[in-house]
């Protein structure tokens, strides 16, 4: 309804000096504003100090998030991806029109009296109110100071209120009036539609308005206050635009005192349970005045210290940022994503990995292949003789040469890669870094483990098989040894010899060879070079175990070092470069909103008309 020019001035007057209009009282704090919410009076308005965002800072963390939307991009739902983007785009349009102005948009649901609301801002009887609903069926602006109406144009048009439903204030109400309020010069205050009317068109318009106003009064009465559908359609989607919101509860000339105090108290709670605790909750009446300078106030204080642009734009930069980092957050069970790959679970994958290539077996072959030329090469001859001869007599086919014989640089092939092992041990590493991560993340890393699966079978194939598995020379000891073995051979058949001449000659001793008493000389040499052989042979024998032993631990190590390489390259490297990707995009994420994205953070639904649109 509308407001006489004499009560204009009085309420004008009353908002410079803080007093009631028409009882001429200073209006002073109560305890009840002191208070802890949960014990303050529902209908005081709880508000917090308004800080408003650096402007550089606010540039900072736009930057930022961009930086973010790009690295993540190919890793986020096309819904969260897409939602990002559109108020990325909102922030840089809002930023490039006019700072000075506040777009304060009044939105409610039929018959809330949101239309007399506008009207009594304005004090004049703009907006048409009726009993037909709905009243409003577009968008109605009115801009506080002609002299500012080209900037306020340029964000009419991007909200979307047609020219003709635009006017001056100033065209309203004398000069007079207008320099009563000069802090409200910079306001551009929108009458939206019904959120609930019946016409899509409607709907439509107010969501395009309420994402893009700088101040959202949204407009309730006692009778759907309690509604689902603002509550979840609006009201939710907001609870990052806790300081662009400010809550009405309209009519309350329609309850007695005790039953307002009932309605705002239930109102304020269901406020809480939407995460909005710090939204400012006003009781109102256009008929009794109730709340109405409250109102002016908290609108003067926005629009006078210019930032509530910021202010909108700060908080869709972190409503942006929570969904990203909701998009990032640790699957379901983890507070945290776990350590990539520690060091034990790099041991444990590339022990894996070692099974996977049968290095033991292939060490084990080395060291009996060792074994085995060095007792051909080292082993007393007459007993590999004795030993052949036995073999032959039982029908063993490799007995056909004599050991000393045997190709000592024969080297077995590596055996072949189990593909299927090297399969089950990526798979372990990769779910060790991506059992915490977000779906379309460990999803990235199980990409990566398939393709590294075949690419890792086939290097560890040809990196393993160029391994040299045994000397390429006979060690020289073994030759001295062999030599040895040799002369004492010779030594004992020329002794043999000779003690069979002895014999022969009926024991008539050479003077040329030294005196033994009754053992003839020639049979003390082959004694001597018989015991001499078999304890070198014995000597010999513990000695290339170890030698066997040394060569089996450098070639597995060498193995193994190739194993490390191989898995590094192509395994470790991408898992950890992509953990580490979305590691700085989770940390940047949760830096950004401030509270490590740890409210909900709901989508706007497409078709719902949500006001983040």
């Amino acid at each position: 309804q509308e407001i006489e020019a004499s009560q204009a001035v009085e309420i004008s007057r009353a908002v410079a000096e803080r007093q009631e209009p028409a009882t001429g009282q200073t209006r002073v704090k109560t305890a009840a504003s002191l208070a802890p919410p949960n014990t303050r009076d529902p209908r005081t308005t709880p508000r917090p100090p308004h800080t408003a965002p650096d402007p550089r800072d606010l540039a900072t963390r736009l930057s930022a998030l961009e930086h973010l939307l790009k690295d993540t991009d190919d890793r986020l739902s096309p819904e969260v991806a897409g939602e990002v983007g559109r108020i990325l785009l909102r922030v840089h349009e809002r930023i490039a029109l006019s700072p000075d102005h506040v777009v304060t948009a009044i939105a409610g649901a039929t018959g809330s009296g949101k239309s007399s609301l506008f009207n009594a801002l304005i004090r004049f009887e703009l907006a048409p109110v009726g009993a037909i609903r709905p009243t409003t069926t577009a968008g109605l602006a009115c801009v506080w100071d002609p002299d500012r109406a080209d900037g306020a144009g340029a964000l009419l048009d991007r909200i979307g209120v047609a020219t003709h439903n635009r006017t001056l204030r100033g065209s309203l109400l004398d000069g007079a009036h207008r320099r009563a309020e000069p802090e409200l010069a910079p306001l551009v205050l929108i009458d939206l539609p019904d959120h609930d009317s019946a016409v899509r068109a409607h709907r439509d318009e107010t969501d395009r308005a309420a994402a893009a106003a700088d101040l959202l009064l949204f407009v309730t009465d006692p009778q759907k206050y309690a509604d689902a559908s603002w509550h979840e359609r609006y009201l939710k989607q907001l609870n990052y635009h806790q300081q662009a919101l400010v809550v009405i509860l309209n009519k309350s000339d329609e309850l007695s005192p005790q039953d307002v105090q009932t309605v705002a108290g239930d109102l304020r709670r269901l406020l809480g349970e939407a995460g909005l605790d710090d939204v400012p909750l006003l009781v109102t009446s256009t008929r009794t005045g109730e709340g109405l300078l409250e109102l002016r106030e908290l609108i003067a204080e926005r629009v006078w210290r210019k930032q509530a642009s910021l202010t909108r734009s700060a908080a869709d930069v972190d409503r942006a940022a929570a969904l990203i980092a909701a998009e990032l957050a640790p699957r379901d069970g983890y507070t945290t994503p776990t350590a990539a790959l520690t060091d034990e679970a790099r041991e444990a994958t590339l022990a894996a990995i070692r099974d996977s290539t049968s290095m033991r077996a292939l060490s084990d072959l080395l060291e009996a292949t060792y074994r085995r030329r060095a007792s051909a090469v080292t082993g007393w001859p007459l007993r590999h003789a004795i030993m052949t001869l036995v073999s032959r007599a039982r029908g063993d086919e490799e007995a056909r040469y004599a050991p000393w014989t045997a190709p000592v640089a024969a080297e077995p092939a590596p055996p072949p890669v189990q593909h299927d092992d090297v399969e089950a041990a990526v798979d372990a590493a990769v779910e060790r870094v991506a059992g915490a991560l977000p779906r379309a993340w460990a999803k990235e890393m199980r990409r990566i483990g398939d393709h590294c699966v075949q690419t890792l079978a086939d290097t560890l194939d040809a990196t393993l098989s160029g391994t040299e598995v045994g000397p390429r020379l006979v060690p020289r000891w073994w030759t001295a040894v062999q030599v040895l073995h040799w002369m004492l051979l010779t030594a004992a058949l020329v002794g043999a010899g000779g003690a069979v001449a002895f014999g022969l000659a009926g024991g008539a001793r050479d003077s040329s060879l030294p005196d033994t008493g009754a053992v003839p000389f020639p049979l003390l040499v082959t004694v001597f070079a018989l015991v001499a052989g078999a304890v070198v042979d014995a000597l010999c024998r513990p000695a290339a175990r170890r030698a066997a032993a040394a060569l089996r631990g450098k070639v597995a190590e060498r193995m193994a070092e190739r194993v490390r390489g191989a898995a590094e390259q192509l395994l470790f490297a991408p898992l950890i470069a992509e953990y580490e990707r979305y590691i700085r995009a989770w940390t940047l994420a949760r830096d950004l909103t401030g509270s490590g994205g740890e409210r909900e953070v709901p989508l706007s639904g497409g078709g719902q008309g949500q006001p983040t649109q």
